[in-house]
């Protein structure tokens, strides 16, 4: 960065040189010119530099030849070393260039997000709640819910770039994300969401911190198991070492716990939802319908779900935004391609399962490279984090399987 500053400020230190000298000969010339100009009326009939006789020969290879000669010397001196430093300088130019135009871009897509999106999805894209009115299929109301904003700041690790202008461009149909894009009827142009994108790349979580966020919801709804299943109250070191040992149990296979471990990381709460696979396949667990008891309530405030058949139930898996996953084993014959397929998301057009055709809507939750941008310190493409292990993904893929 310092080099960058530096080539940059040489570089502009000479042009300026280079630029003030350009002006005070422009100058001279203009000055000169000026004060030959202002000769005697009817005088350039006979000064006129055409129609005067030019020197004789001898006169003119003396000194005159050499000053010019001279003059011409430097010119061809300054030209020869403006042209190295020139070629030297301009990788630094362009690097700095680009470099500025996304900080640019970074600090306008702030402000747009503050202003169009932070509302919902918090500050800095933590995640956060938005009021929503539920309607019906004739538009009729349903009822007044808080929708879980999710967090944004891993998604990009999810989806790619491309699939997240969609999502700006047309929002989400049946949620409170509404289209901003002028492709879907929104108010921001095709550069303004573009600098969003930009800013987006700016909040995500390194590999470490994405690991922490999944792990705290696991832990959390671990954390309820063990006490739900204690004989007695439990002090909070006794209850820490529970959680542990029930943890380092259930994720394997083998254990009695392996599917409710699935369970935990399917329903995962932490960032509002946005790394778990309920937000979009169990029916009103975006706004609340996070387990029976929730339900149940959601159901005796607003009895209008149940009649609008929005939300008739407690009923993990069965299907939201997302297909219903019951009986998922006919579309994916086995659980290694299912888990294949959760790690990596759609895309348009490819096939994946049995004989299904991708959209880019499923999210993949194995990390993801993008090819288009380049990391400053390695020189290597970027890397977002990975969410889930394969592992975790294999537990989810068992207890979906088990769905009925």
């Amino acid at each position: 960065m310092t080099s960058l500053i530096l080539a940059a400020s040489t570089q502009r230190s000479i042009g300026w040189a280079l630029a003030t000298i350009v002006v005070v000969g422009f100058s001279v010339y203009l000055l000169f010119s000026f004060r030959i100009g202002k000769q005697e009326l009817g005088s350039e009939i006979d000064t006129a530099s055409n129609r005067k006789k030019h020197y004789e020969d001898d006169e003119l290879e003396t000194r005159r030849l050499d000053s010019h000669l001279g003059w011409s010397l430097v010119t061809l001196a300054a030209v020869s070393m403006i042209l190295p430093l020139y070629w030297l300088m301009e990788p630094a130019r362009q690097e700095n260039a680009a470099e500025t135009w996304v900080r640019r871009f970074e600090s306008r897509g702030g402000q747009e997000f503050e202003g169009a999106c932070s509302s919902c999805h918090g500050p800095g894209g933590v995640g956060g709640v938005a009021a929503f009115t539920l309607v019906d299929s004739d538009g009729g109301f349903v009822a007044q819910v808080d929708w879980k904003a999710p967090a944004l700041t891993t998604v990009l690790s999810r989806y790619d770039e491309s699939e997240v202008e969609f999502i700006l461009n047309y929002g989400r149909p049946g949620s409170p994300m509404p289209a901003w894009g002028l492709p879907g009827g929104g108010p921001l142009t095709e550069q303004q969401i573009h600098q969003l994108v930009v800013y987006l790349r700016s909040i995500q979580l390194d590999q470490d911190e994405a690991i922490a966020e999944v792990a705290s919801g696991v832990e959390t709804g671990a954390r309820n198991i063990v006490m739900m299943d204690a004989a007695a109250a439990i002090d909070a070191d006794d209850l820490d070492a529970a959680v542990a040992a029930w943890l380092e149990d259930a994720v394997d296979p083998s254990s009695d716990n392996y599917l409710a471990y699935g369970e935990l990381l399917f329903n995962n709460p932490a960032a509002q939802g946005a790394n778990s696979c309920a937000r979009c396949h169990t029916p009103g667990f975006s706004y609340g319908a996070t387990d029976a008891d929730s339900t149940d309530a959601l159901l005796a405030e607003w009895p209008g779900l149940s009649e609008s058949g929005l939300l008739t139930g407690w009923q993990p898996g069965a299907g939201h935004v997302g297909p219903s996953l019951y009986g998922v084993e006919a579309h994916f014959p086995t659980a290694d391609g299912q888990t294949d397929f959760v790690l990596s998301g759609s895309e348009v057009g490819v096939g994946y399962g049995n004989a299904r055709s991708g959209t880019g809507v499923m999210p993949g939750f194995g990390g993801r490279v993008d090819d288009d941008l380049i990391d400053k310190e390695t020189g290597a493409s970027v890397n977002y984090s990975q969410l889930l292990t394969r592992e975790q993904v294999a537990a989810i893929v068992a207890y979906e399987r088990s769905l009925r």
